[in-house]
């Protein structure tokens, strides 16, 4: 089931790359390290990092964004020693970061934080990353040179007015830089307790007069976590849980500016990997026992290849034209996913009148799907391609100096569920130069996918709820008949800078959801069962067939439903202090509350509306700190705090991450980092939907070499 390996291939392909053509001059020290360190608040805001597009798809000042948008710079992702995307959105305020075992991660923001997370919209350069199997995301292959990032956007709040439908509870758009900005060699190695040893390689040069390029490998390989005392794993003694993670990546962009206005790119990327999660599975054969299996690989590789131009005009006014094609392969032991996707878009920007900015676009997505070598999980065509047409238009009005709003919707046609529209009307006061308020009223949507739709699980979803001599198990069966779930959302929030060094930012929310997918009993028992001779008055459940033993199996039969009505709501506060100039701290706070509620009075809606109540923390919070030193020696720590997660049964617990650093010149950087240093180990994340296993964060260093020229 192993796919060839492609590591040397993928070296081989960079090497030919990497050939300088030319170097480039050094990049302005203004925005190195030190220079961005030293910069005050409002100069900040006043360069490019600050400003975002992700709210408006047009560039504007952070400041005067009416959405609650985080940006995570190229200079925390460094200075906060993240070694991974999903670390680094623990940075984000209201975002929940919760690892499972050493490959998986529950990523969400505004409540219903699961493996399968599926209302969060996530893009890299353009490229929509989440999974047309479960509308979520595999974070394990989301990966590119974090040095390359140039930041990350994150809206907390529905997008979906411009991004599309499950753009539901937020967007985080990872922008790399431009080529330009990545000339000349970088060099980044190191090793550890649990970064066993990683390096990455990227150099840069120009193409011509008008054109600049770089190209970079990566590798890593990345120890198991702990192992668990939970659902048959062994004891949590630190033992290695073999949970490890491995993946190497080659990539390559070009970048032209010519002098007529016009940009282009191409870049692409090439990956390929093998993670060994722990697994949950029923023994049909021997002991119809639950067995947990930590020795099964799961091969991943794929690439992606993204092309965009752009013309502007003297009038104001642009177009783009963006295309990508993404491949994805996964060998799993339950299933062969294969995966293609083409998208092409077109934007358009104008200014017909003096106050208006309009921007509109179309869409066009082709997703090709294969599932083959399926165990625990059946699916009556193994093969499905869809298609998804979209169009939008906004229009930004400029009332006053003061006074501006924002009207704009997207139009969509699915596969799924037909026609989708999703409104979205902002308005922005700004009450003084450095003083903003803003409000929002939205409607999103997150459409069923394939496995909600088409697919059976059976036999990796187990209750602990049993007599010593029993097996409970839960299947789920897909529904062709769901529909969406809607949200319908409100937003207050305030921005201000004071005296050059202290910036709060506050958002209030609202959300009301309609028709959440739940589990609910299903029609009748599934093949090789039949009806349990001694039923539960609660819930219709099954006996398996053939024990080999006197050990009982049970099963439960489910499909998806649209069960649940839900309203969540919460206040998301960041402050932003220069104490010295050479000294920035950053706190954030949130609160969230989810109230669930049933649209039927039966055991099962009880049930599910309980478990969406119970899956995110209601408060989280984070104490960032950076300092420059005398002698360029560098001191961060960043302390976190997650709430209890009551259906995950994980306490809450606090977190803290410490990172030094000395420079030597301009380009040598060495660097020491220790992360979890609060616990030597702990559990943050269990659930039984998927079949994962979970294991236990470990307390690690590292020491990290960088060289750049």
């Amino acid at each position: 089931m192993k796919p060839s390996n492609h590591s040397l291939l993928l070296a081989g392909i960079f090497s030919s790359l990497i050939t300088p053509l030319s170097l480039q001059a050094d990049s302005d020290p203004e925005m190195t390290d030190d220079g961005l360190l030293d910069l005050s608040l409002e100069e900040l805001i006043a360069l490019d990092v600050p400003d975002v597009t992700s709210v408006s798809k047009r560039k504007q000042r952070l400041m005067d964004s009416p959405a609650a948008v985080f940006v995570i710079t190229n200079e925390d992702i460094q200075r906060s020693g993240v070694t991974s995307i999903p670390e680094a959105l623990r940075m984000v305020p209201g975002m929940q970061v919760a690892r499972l075992n050493g490959n998986t991660w529950s990523i969400s923001t505004r409540g219903f934080n699961y493996i399968f997370a599926n209302k969060l919209l996530v893009l890299i350069d353009g490229r929509t990353v989440y999974s047309p199997l479960f509308s979520g995301v595999n974070w394990d292959v989301q990966d590119t040179m974090l040095e390359d990032i140039a930041r990350i956007e994150v809206i907390r709040g529905p997008g979906a007015a411009l991004w599309g439908a499950n753009a539901v509870n937020g967007v985080i758009n990872i922008i790399t830089k431009h080529a330009a900005d990545t000339q000349g060699g970088l060099l980044s190695t190191g090793f550890g307790s649990e970064e066993k040893a990683f390096a990455a390689y990227r150099y840069g040069g120009t193409l011509g007069d008008d054109g600049y390029y770089r190209a970079f490998f990566k590798t890593f390989t990345r120890d198991g976590l702990a192992n668990s005392n939970r659902d048959g794993l062994a004891t949590s003694d630190g033992t290695d849980a073999n949970d490890d993670w491995n993946i190497n990546r080659a990539g390559l962009r070009a970048d032209w500016r010519t002098e007529n206005g016009a940009e282009a790119s191409l870049q692409g990327e090439l990956y390929d990997g093998t993670t060994r999660p722990p697994l949950h599975l029923f023994d049909y054969e021997g002991t119809f026992e639950k067995d947990t299996v930590t020795h099964l690989n799961r091969d991943q590789q794929g690439g992606h290849l993204i092309g965009n131009y752009q013309q502007y005009f003297s009038d104001g006014s642009n177009f783009a034209v963006k295309g990508y094609y993404d491949r994805y392969e996964n060998y799993d032991y339950r299933v062969t996913e294969k995966r293609d996707v083409a998208d092409v878009e077109f934007q358009h920007q104008l200014m017909p009148w003096e106050d208006h900015n309009i921007i509109w676009g179309l869409g066009y997505r082709l997703t090709k799907y294969n599932l083959s070598d399926m165990n625990n999980i059946t699916m009556a065509e193994n093969r499905r391609t869809d298609e998804l047409y979209s169009a939008f238009i906004q229009d930004h009005i400029t009332i006053s100096p003061q006074w501006s709003i924002s009207l704009s919707s997207r139009f969509e046609h699915n596969d799924f569920t037909g026609y989708e529209i999703q409104p979205n009307a902002k308005v922005t006061w700004k009450a003084a130069e450095n003083r903003t308020f803003w409000g929002s009223l939205s409607r999103a949507v997150k459409t069923p996918s394939i496995s909600e739709t088409s697919v059976t699980t059976r036999g990796i979803n187990f209750f602990s709820e049993a007599p010593k001599d029993t097996t409970y198990m839960m299947s789920i069966s897909g529904n062709e008949n769901l529909n969406s779930e809607e949200l319908t959302a409100f937003e207050l929030g305030y921005r201000e800078l004071f005296n050059n060094n202290l910036k709060v930012d506050v958002t209030a929310f609202y959300n009301q959801y309609k028709d959440i997918m739940a589990y609910v009993a299903g029609d009748s028992c599934l093949e090789g069962t039949t009806d349990d001779p001694n039923p539960s008055p609660n819930f219709f459940r099954c006996v398996l067939n053939n024990s080999p033993n006197s050990r009982v199996a049970k099963e439960y039969p489910t499909k998806l439903d649209n069960g649940l009505d839900a309203k969540t709501y919460g206040l998301e506060a960041i402050v932003d202090w220069q104490a010295k100039d050479w000294w920035k701290l950053q706190a954030s706070f949130s609160t969230l509350q989810v109230d669930g509620t049933s649209q039927q009075n039966d055991s099962y809606h009880k049930e599910n509306e309980t478990l969406i109540e119970q899956l995110s923390a209601n408060n989280t919070a984070n104490l960032r700190s950076s300092m420059n030193l005398p002698n360029q020696w560098y001191l961060d720590f960043w302390v976190r705090y997650m709430d209890n997660l009551r259906n995950a049964g994980v306490s809450n617990y606090t977190a803290l991450d410490f990172r030094v650093a000395k420079k030597f010149g301009k380009d040598f950087e060495l660097s020491l980092t220790g992360k979890n240093l609060f616990d030597k180990q702990r559990l943050e994340f269990d659930e039984i939907f998927s079949g994962l296993g979970e294991t236990e964060v470990q307390e690690s260093w590292y020491l990290q070499l960088r060289w750049q020229h």
